[in-house]
């Protein structure tokens, strides 16, 4: 395995941008799963060291030694700071945006420099800790939340994957990338073969091809297992080895708004994963309808034998980073989710009729492993999501009426126990219902707290206390620790919290339920 990568930024007392910088690098750093570490050095105290490595101004980032950052180019992100400034307009304003992207893509250009052998231990953990537990029938109809039951509202995988394309352009490709490998190494190779074994019944690759098609609809749509993924499919056969999958409530994308982008990429590459392995050869899956780009339904077009860059991120990368008017479009799908949960749970404004609009919560924990563990920084990716959707959410006015009906006459900006008051009472509200069961808090002093959340949707069932992570990566002195999963959970108490106090909070998983503790725990401290 190789050794964990140093990154290097150079400061100075009178920078203004280099607290923004050094923030998000702290961050990424925290979130990579042991793939970076990160050394600060004031270049007003260490003179000969900024001399050696050519540092005239600063922020100066390095990564292995390659330079990823400069001061012109943070100056071009944070055009309206002075030297005077010292905090940023917000986390998520447009200059955030761009540094954010430019940091995170760099140091995924520059390299989580794996081997090929590493990225397959990483998978092979993926499938350890919930396809296993998927193959299983008797097992998945256990319930492993005996207070809320195992099915999650289809709005809260939406709010993840909307708010992953919202935060970062690329996100597409990596849900692609993971979809992909849990089409090839996760548990859907082995259903959709139960569901029709004709698939392995000949020999004629054209005669696989349309059986596995017939697959498809069985996998995806009502079956044995009421995962619930979408409502229905069918499928169109153009030639041999020529299809189009047109797929009714998605539960990625039903009657989301146009964003301008397709959303379903996790489930595109799931279904060019299963057709690779299945037949021998790549397939070329890509969406070409979606409620995502202002379609009533999803359409996948599929062609064996050819190849696609449209998930591609070097492709995706060259886009410029989203405009003013691309987030406003992004904020109103998060909104409109939002609402739309809001009137399925309270009113019973039912978004898929005949389906209903939950999904079993092994779903939603198959997309979030396979994205952790394609890469470890995309951990990273899951929390900055989870952060900007708390950061912007409106929640139908969910806060302000639980001010209301609590009579709690607190002001905003908040200081931070009433911050923690208020988000115990929302966390425990019915539009949380089904994430997680009870949440308390565990206020430490005027600047930090604990957070305690029970059976978390996306860590419930999942056992990382019987993974050998040794024989995993043998040889490796010091295997990389996977104790906490809830990264989009912890990012999301993260934007609440900078929302209500009006300043910077930190918030790490401390404990997770996945390995091993009674329920997940996270520390919640002012910066």
């Amino acid at each position: 395995m190789t050794e964990p990568v140093n990154i290097i930024i150079f400061k100075g007392p009178k920078c203004a941008t280099c607290k923004p910088v050094e923030r998000h690098l702290k961050r990424i750093v925290e979130t990579s799963q042991g793939g970076a570490t990160m050394m600060t050095i004031d270049t007003s105290e260490n003179p000969a060291i900024s001399t050696k490595y050519g540092v005239r101004n600063v922020p100066h980032v390095l990564y292995n030694d390659e330079v990823v950052l400069t001061a012109q180019q943070a100056a071009s992100m944070f055009s309206s700071f002075t030297v005077e400034t010292t905090e940023p307009a917000g986390m998520f304003s447009p200059d955030q945006y761009d540094l954010f992207n430019y940091l995170f893509n760099k140091l995924i250009e520059a390299g989580v420099k794996a081997s090929e052998a590493d990225r397959d231990r990483w998978r092979k953990l993926s499938i350890i800790t919930v396809s296993e537990r998927l193959l299983n029938i008797e097992e998945l109809e256990m319930v492993t939340r005996p207070t809320v039951g195992d099915y999650v509202h289809i709005g809260h995988l939406q709010s993840i994957v909307t708010s992953l394309l919202a935060i970062n352009p690329i996100a597409k490709g990596y849900l692609f990338r993971s979809g992909e490998l849990a089409g090839k190494f996760g548990a859907a190779q082995s259903w959709i073969h139960r569901y029709n074994p004709k698939i392995m019944g000949t020999l004629r690759m054209k005669e696989r091809f349309k059986e596995i098609l017939k697959g498809l609809k069985i996998l995806y749509g009502p079956n044995q297992l009421a995962s619930n993924v979408a409502s229905d499919i069918t499928f169109e056969q153009f030639s041999d080895y020529h299809a189009k999958l047109h797929v009714y409530g998605s539960a990625h994308a039903v009657m989301n708004t146009d964003i301008g982008q397709d959303v379903c990429g996790f489930l595109a590459g799931e279904v060019a994963g299963l057709m690779e392995v299945t037949l021998g050869e790549k397939a070329a899956v890509v969406e070409t309808r979606c409620c995502g780009l202002g379609h009533d339904h999803c359409e996948f077009e599929i062609r064996l034998g050819e190849e696609t860059d449209h998930y591609s991120p070097r492709k995706i990368e060259t886009k410029e980073f989203f405009s003013e008017t691309d987030r406003l479009r992004f904020e109103l799908s998060l909104a409109n989710i939002s609402r739309h949960m809001f009137d399925s749970i309270l009113y019973r404004r039912i978004m898929r009729p005949g389906t209903g609009d939950y999904i079993h919560i092994s779903v939603l924990q198959h997309i979030l492993t396979s994205l952790k563990f394609s890469d470890p920084f995309n951990s990273t990716l899951l929390a900055y999501a989870g952060q900007h959707y708390g950061q912007m959410l409106e929640d139908v006015g969910s806060i302000s009426r639980i001010m209301q009906r609590r009579n709690l006459g607190y002001s905003f900006p908040m200081e931070f126990t009433q911050a923690c008051e208020v988000l115990e009472y929302y966390l425990n509200s019915l539009i949380q219902s089904k994430i997680h069961a009870d949440v308390t808090i565990e206020v430490i002093d005027d600047e930090s707290a604990k957070f305690k959340i029970w059976e978390s949707a996306a860590t419930s069932g999942i056992d990382l206390s019987t993974v050998d992570l040794s024989a995993l990566f043998p040889g490796v002195e010091k295997p990389p620790k996977v104790t906490a999963l809830d990264d989009f959970l912890s990012g999301f108490i993260n934007g609440r919290l900078d929302l209500l106090v009006e300043d910077d909070v930190s918030v790490r998983e401390i404990n997770c339920q996945a390995s091993g503790h009674p329920y997940c725990e996270f520390l919640a401290e002012l910066d």
